[in-house]
Order: C-alpha cells, then sequence, then structure tokens
C-alpha cells in the first residue's frame, strides 16, 4: 500500500536547460521555482523529451539534480512534465490519504520483515534491457527471498520494481541489492579505425552508452594492441554515428585517443558502469486496514503521540489499480 501520486503527466511552470552527460537540470529562460509546494519533490521522475529521469536532490529554485545523466541531446528552454511516484508509509507520515485496494487483505498488519522499496543508487551504464539488469536481492536467513526487476531506459537503470516482497527479514540480514553488469560491448580488433579513432559495435550497444559515460576496456586475453590498455576505465568522447563510438582518456579531455586497426582477433570489448541498489524493509508492525477505500492516516501528537488513528473516508466494495505499489503491507 502507498501513498497515491495525484499526477502522472502534469506540466512542471517554466521551462529547463539540460546539458548532455551532466545531472544537473537548469532553470531556462522562464522560472521553474522547484522549491514551490506541489511543483516536483524529490524521488519524482521528469519527463525529459519523454525520457524519465528521477530528481535525486533540489538545490533552488532554479536548479536541481537528477539520479543519472542527462543522456539526450544538450537543449534550452524546454518544456518539461512530471510523473508523480507513489510514496511508502513511514512513520513519519502524518495527516496522510491513501487508497487500499482489494488485493490488500483485510485486517492484516504491515510487518518489518519485507522489503518494501527498492531505490537506485546508481544507475550504470551500458544496459541495453531489463534482462541485461538482473536484480538480486539476498534471501533472508530464515524466511522467503524477494524479487525484484529492473527499468531500463538510455543504458540506465532508472526504477526498480519489487515483484515480490519477501519475508522474515530481520536486522542481522545483509539486503544489499546487486544489479548484474552490463553485457560487455564486444568487437572484434580490426572494427578499431585508425583514421577516425572510431570502434564499430551494435546499433543497441551505441545506443545504450552515453558521452562521458565510464567504460572498462579489456582485449579478451588477446594480442593486437590497438592503442588502448586492457583494464583500463576510459570514457565515451563521442558517437559520431549510430555504430561507432570514439573514446577519451578522462571525462575532462577534450580529444579522441589515437587507435591503431589491429588484425582480426575477436573478444575486445568495453564494459559499461555497474548500476547499484539499496533496499528499505518495511517500516512498522500493527498498522491494521480494515476496508477498501480511501482511508486518512493520522500519527497522534502530544499525550497520543505515536498512536497511528486510521478514518475510513470512502468505504468501497471495490478499488483497483494499485497492485504494483502494494508493497508497505504485504498479504
Amino acid at each position: 500500500m502507498s501513498l497515491w501520486g495525484n499526477a502522472d503527466s502534469a506540466a512542471i511552470t517554466g521551462n529547463v536547460d539540460v546539458d548532455n552527460g551532466s545531472a544537473t537540470v537548469a532553470e531556462g529562460s522562464v522560472s521553474t521555482a522547484f522549491l514551490t509546494a506541489g511543483q516536483i519533490d524529490v524521488g519524482d521522475l521528469m519527463m525529459i523529451v519523454d525520457v524519465p529521469y528521477r530528481v535525486k536532490s533540489i538545490e533552488s529554485a532554479a536548479s536541481l539534480t537528477l539520479t543519472e545523466n542527462y543522456a539526450g541531446t544538450s537543449a534550452d528552454n524546454l518544456t518539461v512534465l512530471k510523473r508523480e511516484t507513489p510514496r511508502n508509509l513511514t512513520v513519519s507520515d502524518s495527516d496522510a490519504i491513501f487508497g487500499v485496494s482489494t488485493t490488500t487483505n483485510v485486517e492484516h498488519t504491515g510487518g518489518t520483515d519485507n522489503i518494501v522499496s527498492v531505490a537506485v543508487d546508481s544507475g550504470g551504464s551500458g544496459y541495453i534491457n531489463a534482462g541485461d539488469a538482473v536484480v538480486t536481492i539476498p534471501a533472508p536467513a530464515s524466511g522467503t527471498q524477494a524479487t525484484a526487476t529492473a527499468v531500463v531506459t538510455a543504458g540506465k537503470v532508472t526504477s526498480i520494481t519489487i515483484t515480490n516482497v519477501g519475508a522474515g527479514y530481520v536486522d542481522t540480514d545483509s539486503i544489499a541489492v546487486t544489479i548484474h553488469a552490463a553485457t560487455n560491448a564486444t568487437f572484434n580488433a580490426n572494427a578499431a579505425t585508425s583514421a577516425n579513432d572510431r570502434i564499430t559495435l551494435t546499433a543497441d550497444q551505441v545506443t545504450a552508452l552515453a558521452v562521458n559515460d565510464a567504460v572498462t576496456y579489456t582485449n579478451g586475453g588477446g594480442s593486437q594492441n590497438i592503442g588502448l590498455t586492457t583494464a583500463t576505465v576510459y570514457y565515451i568522447h563521442s558517437k559520431p554515428t549510430s555504430t561507432t563510438v570514439t573514446l577519451k582518456t578522462s571525462v575532462d579531455s577534450l580529444d579522441a585517443i589515437d587507435l591503431t586497426t589491429g588484425s582480426s582477433e575477436t573478444g575486445h570489448g568495453l564494459q559499461g558502469a555497474t548500476g547499484s541498489a539499496v533496499a528499505t524493509r518495511g517500516s512498522g508492525s500493527g498498522n491494521n486496514v480494515v476496508h477498501p477505500g480511501w482511508i486518512k492516516r493520522t500519527v497522534g501528537t502530544g499525550g497520543r503521540a505515536g498512536r497511528i488513528h486510521y478514518e475510513t473516508l470512502v468505504a468501497m466494495s471495490s478499488i483497483t489499480g494499485d497492485t504494483v505499489d502494494d508493497v508497505e503491507f504485504p498479504e
């Protein structure tokens, strides 16, 4: 169960400037007022040219930071939309109104032994699709292992969806989430071109990499020297075509690395950065919900501090649509 967002595709006041390879979103020619209530919050998705980017922090009314670098083309004065995300209930929530669906069992208690959310810490790079970014949540010492799947956008893990909240997680259990490394983008040594310093990959591999993304080069145990050192981190300098990339030695470098065309030798590759995520267990027990509908949750103050009161605003025989987000109080 979770707080429902009020907007799935709402316009944000003002416009923004974005730069390829940067996580900063700046105010454009029209004021954005990011700090204004209802404008956009940390955790919401900002839709930039129809691609969702999650908001990591809001520094000022004119600047915020995304959880990953913008992978599109640099642009000024863009009109963007927001997509509010469900807010899991925590002990700090008060006077919160939320929906309880028929998929939520009546008169159950929300436990602390299940996984209620998995937040992306780093989106990584080079992920072609969700199957390329397998998410693993460790099993508890005694109980049911939680499971989740990644959402991949423009080569990066942008969010993680819980598919099974699991059970039996306690303080002594490690819940360090792992995201599988992106598939190595392999190429033949003769695909490195000395004339223009380009490396030819597949279109999907190039799409999954953005300018300034870090990649680790390996020669696959081969002997062909193409001007790169195996097991060394380089950065995407440019993407001249849909199937080629050039490399640079650092993010700030302006020049592409000079490459040498090798003889036919397979196994050379560019490995994108591995994503990371953090899982959170349930917030408490004893939170009884007795009927589907719209509920108001109030946390007591003063002499009733800590006591939680649930008031049914609208009782229904059916309310559906939140099964994906129904993780705070699992069946």
